[in-house]
């Protein structure tokens, strides 16, 4: 069975709302009939759609049932714990998460942080060696996923070497046989890749939620742990890795010797990007190494953390790491070496030929037409329009167009509809009307309709000798409904309605010979479509798919009762 993506959507609870695209920093998602769903192949696995959320539809994958049954399956699993732990777990001493992992059925807990040290004991070599004007950390495989996809020609730049977590299994399998179970526990959701990716060294990735999730369905209080003298980490403790979790960490473990390198910590994907789209190509000033870290503040801000990125948490981590003396000579292991490969997801060019119809199919022909709002989660109307032609975005995304749309429908209902539709703002000043309400006044009005166009801006006092009713709606917000008026020689039934409270009033006309059930079902629906409309063109960035679908469900119900009166069955021949 094909496992699900480390970070997927739960379709049926997303709500389009959009707020994933607009903070994907990769855009790795695409909007499929109304739902936003993750591209796997896009996806760098930062989890900050995850974060961002507000109904909780996208997830992370849980691991547990996986890790549970390979307790079942071997002899001996152990838990690589990252060192960012000390943040997460404050007021825990080490020794009681060990002895809580080995009641949960772990023969042992390692810390990650030994294969950081691995990682920085190689580079340290590497460093000392290399004659490449730019060296990028792999310690952060999201970063890693950032520079393989999208900025492919710095992956020459990537360091040979494993991730922390990797290069630990390493260790701990070359230490302990090569058929241990390994799971690793921490706040990153790309290491469930790793896992993915490597399942001969990595079994199974779960994050620090899940450890806690699993602790308290087990019953276990860490607090309340208690502890004897085998209850430490194995093979030993940490050193100068501990350090990895927070900004800069890494570079503390390197920057002690002169290898001719200058260093930098990058944290946050958008701090990355920026970085890289400033560097055509690095040179002339000197051998530089880049430390990036996906999360900003470092790891103890990853999406598996239950705790925030605060002061306490970071001191935490420095507490725990400064607490280690000595720095670790030389390596454990031999293996640790990686190459990176790019990993092309782009489309390719698109012309500009195909923007400008993308731009024209929702109604943008003008570059004043481009609002560039970024409702739609892009950024620009551009960039939307390329969403389309890659598939990842759907029209109805951009809140203009659905405006535009719907007032469209909304426009041609009121033109169509045999009876008179009049609305009219606080001034009683006419917004809009249909022909009927023109015709219905006689050829005086109609001839004023011909030079003003729904006669749109007229003073409905100067039009109508019922105004008073409009004006009365307005001040009250109470709906008058079928009340009977002479104009001239025809009697009309006027219903007079709230669009908005105390701003706009409709009204629709009739005759007053119309059969009451006809009268009743049309005015209703009108009604409804006029209001919807209005909170629509209102509220369309919140409620556009809603209202959307209710307004496609009346007109079409309208449509339908129009087709029946077409065919003889309307109030003429009743």
């Amino acid at each position: 069975m094909e496992q699900k993506n480390p970070i997927y959507s739960e379709e049926t609870r997303c709500r389009d709302c959009y707020r994933c695209i607009r903070e994907c920093p990769v855009k790795a998602i695409r909007v499929v009939d109304g739902e936003a769903e993750v591209v796997p192949d896009r996806c760098i696995l930062c989890g900050r759609c995850v974060e961002v959320c507000p109904v909780g539809a996208k997830k992370i994958r849980d691991d547990l049932r996986r890790v549970l049954h390979l307790l079942k399956r071997k002899s001996r699993v152990i838990l690589s714990l990252a060192p960012s732990f000390a943040g997460e777990f404050r007021g825990i001493l080490p020794e009681q998460i060990v002895s809580a992992a080995k009641v949960l059925g772990f023969f042992g807990v390692s810390e990650t942080a030994l294969g950081a040290e691995e990682v920085s004991a190689a580079l340290r070599q590497n460093l000392s060696a290399e004659n490449k004007p730019m060296v990028i950390s792999t310690a952060c495989p999201s970063a890693v996923e950032l520079v393989r996809k999208y900025y492919p020609e710095f992956t020459q730049n990537l360091s040979e070497l494993h991730s922390p977590l990797l290069s630990h299994c390493v260790m701990l399998k070359q230490i302990y046989d090569s058929d241990i179970g390994i799971v690793f526990a921490g706040p990153c959701v790309a290491k469930k890749k790793e896992a993915d990716q490597f399942p001969d060294l990595l079994d199974i990735a779960i994050t620090f939620n899940d450890l806690k999730q699993w602790f308290n369905s087990s019953c276990i209080d860490l607090r309340l742990q208690v502890t004897d003298e085998n209850d430490v980490f194995i093979p030993r403790n940490s050193e100068n890795g501990s350090l990895y979790p927070i900004e800069g960490g890494m570079i503390s473990t390197l920057s002690g010797k002169d290898f001719g390198y200058r260093y930098m910590t990058l944290s946050g994907i958008s701090t990355i990007q920026r970085a890289f789209d400033e560097m055509s190509g690095h040179g002339g000033e000197g051998a530089l190494f880049l430390e990036l870290l996906a999360c900003e503040n470092g790891c103890i801000g990853g999406p598996g953390c239950s705790s925030s990125t605060s002061i306490g948490s970071r001191l935490a981590v420095l507490n725990y790491a400064e607490s280690k003396k000595g720095e670790p000579d030389g390596l454990y292991s031999s293996g640790i070496s990686h190459s990176y490969s790019p990993e092309l997801i782009s489309p390719g060019e698109i012309s500009g030929d195909l923007i400008t119809e993308a731009l024209c199919s929702i109604g943008k022909f003008t570059e004043e037409e481009e609002l560039n709002c970024d409702s739609c989660g892009y950024g620009t109307c551009k960039n939307f329009a390329r969403a389309l032609l890659t598939g990842q975005a759907e029209p109805c995304m951009c809140s203009s167009y659905m405006r535009q749309l719907a007032q469209k429908k909304a426009n041609a209902l009121i033109k169509t509809i045999p009876y008179g539709v009049v609305i009219v703002d606080s001034s009683l000043q006419i917004i809009d009307s249909n022909d009927h309400f023109t015709e219905m006044l006689g050829e005086e009005a109609a001839s004023l309709a011909r030079l003003i166009p729904g006669l749109i801006g007229a003073d409905i006092s100067r039009v109508v000798p019922f105004y008073r009713l409009f004006k009365n709606v307005l001040e009250s917000g109470e709906d008058i409904t079928q009340q009977f008026v002479k104009h001239r020689d025809n009697v009309m039934a006027v219903t007079v309605f709230t669009v908005e409270r105390s701003r706009i009033a409709g009204a629709i006309i009739r005759d007053a010979t119309l059969s009451e059930s006809k009268r009743e079902q049309i005015i209703g629906k009108a009604r409804e479509v006029i209001r919807n409309t209005s909170v629509t063109a209102q509220q369309i960035a919140f409620l556009m798919g809603k209202n959307a679908a209710q307004s496609e469900k009346i007109l079409n119900s309208l449509i339908e009762s129009f087709s029946a009166e077409e065919d003889g069955n309307g109030p003429g021949n009743a």
